[in-house]
């Protein structure tokens, strides 16, 4: 290996994988074919986004109403499915359930875009995750193409739409109807 030594420092970030019990915000993980980093530590545990999109496109509700947001979609049962939950299968002895009983959710609107676009959308009281103050962290990959993707708060003006993530990271909305990326969120303990 060749070194190359300058009479000038700087600062450089390396990336080395380690084995730890500490995670902490910004640190990756690999599930299934899938990496997923870890966007903010709590008390309740390291929650991870996955950097791609699954390889299938799912729409929010076949029907393409937004009637009962997220909790009540199509979507929210496919990620409590056998299907999907095991490409997590070996997390999911150290994966959480959030509030409602799910090991897998969409993120908020507010968790990817801070307030941007908030006044379109049901309101939620989460802060927005650092990693996601850089545009280039709110865009996701499907297939090697950048995607649509979904967040989960339904828009205020439509019976249709939901929020999403345009391919170029950007807050839209779309139609539930049909089929985009999917982006889950989990918890480690």
């Amino acid at each position: 290996m060749q070194s190359f030594i300058s009479d000038k420092t700087m600062m450089i970030t390396r990336r080395t994988a380690i084995n730890t019990d500490q995670i902490m915000a910004a640190d990756r993980i690999t599930v299934d074919k899938y990496t997923a980093t870890c966007q903010k530590t709590t008390q309740k545990g390291a929650l991870f986004l996955l950097d791609q999109y699954l390889d299938q496109a799912y729409p929010m509700n076949r029907e393409g109403s937004n009637r009962g947001g997220y909790e009540a979609s199509d979507l929210r049962k496919t990620l409590q499915s056998d299907e999907v939950l095991d490409i997590f299968a070996d997390y999911r002895s150290k994966m959480r359930p959030f509030g409602n009983g799910d090991l897998l959710r969409l993120p908020f609107h507010s968790e990817i875009f801070g307030n941007e676009g908030a006044e379109r959308f049901e309101p939620d009281h989460y802060d927005q995750w650092p990693l996601m103050k850089d545009r280039n962290n709110q865009i996701a990959l499907r297939d090697d193409k950048a995607e649509w993707g979904w967040i989960q708060n339904k828009h205020k003006w439509s019976m249709t739409d939901f929020c999403i993530v345009l391919s170029y990271g950007i807050v839209g909305s779309c139609t539930a109807s049909n089929p985009i990326g999917v982006r889950p969120v989990f918890l480690i303990v």
